[in-house]
């Protein structure tokens, strides 16, 4: 547990909480029991949540996973009162942490910052540095993207089908995970009236940057999905292409081995067989079989 104090506010962040970190909260911060309980471990549903005085949110933010090269939401869960705020998570975040160690700099310009008013502000500042990191992870993303498009238009359509599928997981679960926190910052604008210094403007500006997110993600999607729908079809392409070669040799071979079939048979009566000249006439005649087999997909367009 991480403690930061300033005059105005108090920070207390939790990692892992264990059970007595969870008697100290309720203890000494009157935290219900039934938030108690759902600070014992993680859970899937964003929420906003009043309880005598102070105010219990639970957020998701997508972390991109090195190892599964897609991104899985991570929880933050806070309780806010007028000048305290308690954040409990259950995993590393980097961006929290590092906004943490700004804020415990007596010199960082963060600390002055996000530290000087009630507990909301510094609820503030801290999801805006959360949605900065997302923006960052946009970013990635559109990199993986060009990379993808270089490689379909390159000519590597079948390796490319993996890191499509990949690319589009990634974007579908960043964007499930940060959708329902537009109605969590909608229900707390709804209860700024209660903090005294009425942040209602700086959580609009929460949620416009919240819009911006979601948007960039969307875009991605669609880039993602039109780049999908290109590789399928240059893939198809490449397909009816080589099944036409191969129809055209097929039905180019099919008189020529009839020919052969034909001559090759054991009897007196076919002709030709007995001319000096047949092993040649034979072979022009396939020629002139080929050339004009050819001549006719040529002039069908079928070449």
């Amino acid at each position: 547990m991480t403690t930061i104090k300033s005059p105005n506010v108090t920070w207390i962040d939790i990692k892992q909480p264990s059970p007595k970190e969870l008697r100290f909260l309720a203890e000494n911060y009157n935290v219900h029991p039934l938030i108690i309980d759902g600070l014992e471990k993680p859970t899937i549903r964003s929420q906003a949540e009043d309880y005598n005085g102070y105010i219990y949110l639970v957020l998701h933010f997508p972390v991109f996973n090195e190892q599964k090269k897609v991104s899985e939401p991570v929880e933050i869960d806070f309780i806010i009162t007028p000048d305290t705020i308690i954040s409990v998570r259950y995993a590393k975040i980097d961006p929290l942490d590092e906004f943490l160690e700004k804020c415990k700099s007596a010199i960082e310009h963060t600390k002055k910052e996000a530290m000087s008013r009630g507990a909301i502000y510094l609820f503030y500042y801290l999801i805006k540095e959360m949605y900065a990191f997302s923006l960052r992870q946009l970013d990635h993303m559109d990199e993986n993207i060009e990379k993808i498009e270089e490689g379909i238009f390159s000519g590597h359509h079948k390796e490319m089908l993996l890191a499509l599928s990949l690319a589009r997981s990634d974007v579908l679960n960043f964007l499930r995970t940060l959708r329902p926190q537009g109605a969590v910052l909608e229900s707390l604008l709804a209860r700024s009236d209660a903090f005294e210094q009425k942040p209602r403007p700086y959580l609009i500006d929460l949620l416009g940057e919240h819009h911006q997110v979601l948007n960039q993600a969307e875009n991605n999607r669609e880039s993602i999905e039109g780049l999908q729908t290109t590789n399928a079809s240059l893939l198809e392409h490449k397909t009816n292409e080589v099944m036409k070669f191969l129809t055209i040799i097929t039905f180019t071979i099919l008189p020529l081995t009839l020919i052969a079939n034909i001559f090759g048979m054991s009897s007196k009566n076919i002709p030709l067989v007995d001319h000096p000249h047949f092993f040649k006439i034979m072979l022009m005649a396939m020629a002139s079989t080929v050339i004009l087999s050819f001549s006719i997909f040529k002039y069908k367009k079928w070449l």
